[in-house]
């Protein structure tokens, strides 16, 4: 990474977010798991989590995109990943039920129309907490994308984050919608010269956003819990 380039505060930021990202396991039973979508090869272990949290009680519901995906071994932008059957075929392999599985009205094909097709979801089910579950190099950019999401819907949830307990940094995985194959370990630094890049484009909050938001949702902010019954307010804040 060019430091000159992106600036020594930005790292002290990333870096800090990235922490509290880490440690951000939901510290109680939630809705719902955003599960994104993601290459063929890079799905180590989140399956594995998925399951884990809807059978300790943590989470209720599990949501997944609404995608096709495409056929194996392809590189084609947009249809780089296997799809909703092939995801669903993999929870239910792991003894989860059809009902807790939830797919969005909405097609998706990145990142970003995922979040949107999730936050429609969760409103049309009135759910008001959540966490995203993926691979921990890809969790920093995927909350500035949610919290971007949430401020640009309106819909605010109580957002927690969560990865795989064991993550081999070595494996070999499809990035980049496929077209490439690399280690993992490989990504991070693809992951963190993206964030810059998608925040100018308005795909992402910003980092002193995604700090506000965090200290928000731990404080217990109205802004999250306006909507709920006089008693659950009051255990908020």
């Amino acid at each position: 990474m060019d430091v000159e380039k992106f600036g020594a505060d930005f790292f002290y930021q990333a870096n800090r977010a990235n922490l509290m990202l880490l440690s951000g396991y939901p510290p109680k039973t939630i809705d719902v798991i955003f599960f994104h979508d993601r290459s063929y090869g890079d799905f180590t272990n989140l399956f594995q989590m998925a399951a884990s949290m809807y059978k300790s009680g943590i989470a209720r519901f599990i949501a997944t995109p609404n995608t096709d995906g495409a056929r194996f071994g392809r590189n084609i932008p947009r249809e780089a990943s296997p799809g909703k059957e092939w995801v669903t075929r993999q929870l239910l392999a792991l003894h989860l039920p059809i009902e807790s599985i939830i797919r969005p009205d909405m097609p998706s094909h990145h990142t970003w129309e995922e979040n949107n097709a999730f936050l429609q979801l969760a409103r049309e089910r009135k759910w008001r907490s959540a966490a995203i579950l993926t691979q921990p190099h890809q969790l920093l950019r995927t909350m500035l994308g949610m919290v971007k999401a949430m401020d640009n819907t309106g819909y605010l949830m109580e957002v927690y984050t969560a990865t795989p307990i064991y993550t081999p940094w070595y494996e070999i995985t499809r990035v980049n919608q496929g077209e490439e194959e690399k280690m993992r370990v490989e990504n991070i630094d693809d992951e963190l010269i993206r964030i810059p890049q998608y925040q100018e484009k308005g795909d992402l909050a910003s980092l002193e956003e995604l700090s506000a938001y965090l200290e928000a949702r731990e404080r217990g902010s109205i802004r999250f819990t306006k909507d709920l019954p006089p008693d659950l307010q009051e255990l908020l804040s």
